[in-house]
């Protein structure tokens, strides 16, 4: 197998498991409370990365700064975000979550400009912001507005997990990461899943999970593959190719989303909805337009 072919499989598979899993999630409420979910997802993909690190005896870092990133990527981002997440994913269909979290590139642009020098929005970029946020408001007014104060709150609740999800990969770019991407997100996963248990414990009924061979296989089937294989792959195809090829899986995961949860579930959206998805396409695309031209021009 050549590399070239081996680099696309690669894609393709990630592709497919990131649009895959805001289903997969669906589906697992129906027997696991949505926090304990979180948390036994986290736990799980925790366990299988510190089998990795032992097996290839990764150092793990446990200076002062280290630790302010693994906590900072756990409690933000596995913690809160994820949290959230879930439990606005109760009240909207899955396809709807993953058009939400593909305004995240939008939303980091947004942030980094007022937290990184380098970043700094430029014409093309605040376009790109703009029409996003706009398809963003479709989205709300096509699917939420006037329907469901349920599928309103979850629809706030999936964007307030996007906006929390944003701060940990600006501050890991402020301070560079401290240890290799197993190690961190091993750790950081832990401390998320304990973080999240904790709080399901005191506030949700985790008698009520179904401990069936179906709802644990999807259990598994987040933490290997959503969790562990999808952030294995993304570092891989970094390593090897321009990041902005990684970043089209921005584009084609919400599509693929939206297919899945149809063929799956059932899902049908209005079509205000299907134009507000191409408006935060679109202005994901204007963020980072000069990156995908001179991408082109180099052929």
């Amino acid at each position: 197998m050549t590399t070239q072919t081996r680099l696309m499989l690669v894609f393709t598979g990630m592709c497919l498991i990131w649009g895959s899993t805001f289903v997969a999630l669906k589906m697992g409420m129906e027997g696991t409370p949505p926090l304990l979910g979180v948390a036994l997802r986290h736990l799980l993909a925790s366990a299988i990365l510190f089998a990795v690190i032992r097996l290839k005896r990764f150092t793990i870092p446990t200076d002062p700064l280290a630790w302010k990133q693994y906590f900072t990527l756990g409690l933000l981002n596995f913690f809160l975000s994820y949290s959230l997440t879930y439990l606005g994913a109760q009240f909207i269909y899955s396809n709807i979550t993953a058009l939400l979290w593909a305004s995240f590139p939008i939303t980091t642009a947004l942030v980094a400009h007022f937290t990184l020098p380098a970043e700094r929005l430029r014409p093309l970029k605040t376009a790109g912001i703009a029409v996003g946020f706009g398809g963003v408001l479709l989205i709300f007014y096509g699917y939420g507005f006037g329907q469901s104060q349920n599928l309103l709150l979850g629809m706030w609740l999936v964007m307030a997990a996007v906006v929390a999800g944003t701060w940990p990969g600006i501050y890991l770019k402020r301070t560079g990461a401290r240890s290799n991407p197993i190690v961190l997100n091993g750790v950081a996963t832990g401390i998320g899943g304990l973080a999240t248990l904790v709080v399901s414990l005191a506030f949700e009924d985790v008698g009520s999970m179904v401990w069936s061979p179906a709802n644990l296989g999807l259990l598994l089937y987040l933490a290997l593959f959503g969790t562990v294989l999808a952030w294995v792959a993304y570092y891989y195809l970094l390593e090897h190719i321009e990041v902005v090829k990684v970043s089209f899986v921005g584009f084609i995961s919400p599509v693929l989303a939206i297919f899945m949860g149809m063929i799956v579930l059932g899902e049908h959206l209005p079509s205000t909805v299907y134009l507000g998805t191409a408006l935060v396409l679109v202005g994901i695309f204007l963020a980072d337009a000069r990156r995908y031209l001179r991408l082109y021009v180099r052929g």
